[in-house]
């Protein structure tokens, strides 16, 4: 019991240590940056058609890639003195639907009337559109002179305004080429570096002819990179402890079991037998270890943690399990099979006696 919970704790501070170095290296890419919002707002009366903000779009999303986690695009209607928005997220060279934001809305708006437009209205470029205000009870509105059928009635969590206030969510395939933009926003699965911003502020301004603000991203403080620079240097020391740690634990069990292997070796077992059984033995705690090891990380520590550690939930996942339990199982072969030859290269008749015990 005692080994098997030393083997539990070696691989949660394992864990522990790898997510802190990864986090590390992440916010140090970061340039600083704590957030992960790339926001542009045109001057006021500044106004682009859709059709001129899509090269800009295209070209800053391809250079993103799946990294884009969401986007935001507002409009605005003088004639209906309607604000429009436009959600959607970008995956695999695709502007998609945004799953993320769709049942963000859907879970906060249980009194809601009608429904969100549908998949397939949104691919399709169907004239729908859902109502964030000031169009209740409305079947039909015009946006930049084009029909479209109001198939919701939503009061989106955030939104700022008066219930008087016409605000619309428009598929973004079913918007016009027409229709006046005045801010563009991208938000990244990770903080942005140096180079991506200035890769959206300069696109911004080019786009704009400079008359836009871009939002600058709230850097950290000097205390917050002293701070993570010291989790780097104790995950280091944690991630080094645990190795050493393996080796000494299965050392250890092997150093216990001399007289067992020499019984079996004059038993007739051929020494490749011998070391099958211990390994397998030994391969069995590590998998009952991992499994209890990934469970209080993943539901324990990550909840906890993701509040100092931002990137938590973004560095682990099941194949970051995946191919840290496998190199956990090679570590522990490794060292299995150095201990397991180096004990039986003694002689029997030490085993015996035993002289095989320090």
């Amino acid at each position: 019991m005692i080994l098997l919970f030393s083997q539990i704790v070696s691989v949660v501070v394992s864990f522990m240590a790898y997510g802190m170095i990864m986090n590390t290296k992440r916010e140090s890419e970061s340039a600083g940056y704590s957030e992960r919002f790339l926001d542009a707002n045109s001057y006021h009366d500044v106004y682009l058609p859709l059709e001129k903000i899509k090269p800009s779009l295209y070209k800053l999303l391809k250079s993103y890639g799946n990294k884009v986690r969401s986007v935001v695009i507002d409009g605005y209607d003088k004639e209906e003195n309607t604000t429009i928005w436009m959600h959607f997220t970008y995956r695999n060279g695709n502007i998609i639907v945004d799953d993320e934001w769709k049942k963000t809305i859907l879970d906060s708006q249980p009194n809601r009337i009608g429904r969100l437009y549908t998949d397939d209205e949104f691919y399709s470029g169907k004239k729908v559109l859902v109502t964030n205000g000031g169009y209740d009870n409305v079947k039909k509105c015009y946006i930049n002179g084009t029909e479209y059928e109001v198939v919701g009635h939503f009061y989106e969590e955030g939104y700022i305004g008066n219930k008087s206030d016409k605000v619309v969510e428009v598929p973004f395939f079913s918007a016009d080429d027409e229709m006046q933009i005045d801010a563009i926003g991208i938000q990244l699965a990770t903080l942005p570096t140096v180079s991506e911003y200035n890769e959206f502020a300069t696109e911004m301004l080019s786009l704009f002819d400079n008359q836009v603000y871009v939002y600058m991203p709230e850097k950290f403080s000097n205390d917050v990179k002293y701070m993570y620079k010291t989790y780097f240097i104790i995950a280091a020391i944690i991630l080094g402890m645990s190795v050493i740690n393996i080796g000494i634990v299965y050392g250890y069990i092997l150093r216990t079991r001399t007289k067992y292997n020499a019984i079996l070796s004059l038993c007739g077992a051929k020494k490749i037998q011998i070391v099958i059984i211990n390994l397998l033995e030994i391969i069995s705690m590590c998998l009952v270890s991992y499994g209890v090891s990934l469970l209080l990380f993943n539901n324990v520590i990550i909840p906890y943690g993701k509040d100092v550690f931002i990137y938590f939930t973004d560095i682990f996942d099941k194949y970051l399990y995946e191919d840290f339990l496998t190199i956990y199982l090679m570590a522990v072969i490794i060292c299995a099979l150095y201990n397991i030859l180096k004990v039986l290269n003694k002689q029997t008749i030490t085993f015996i006696r035993g002289g095989g015990r320090k």
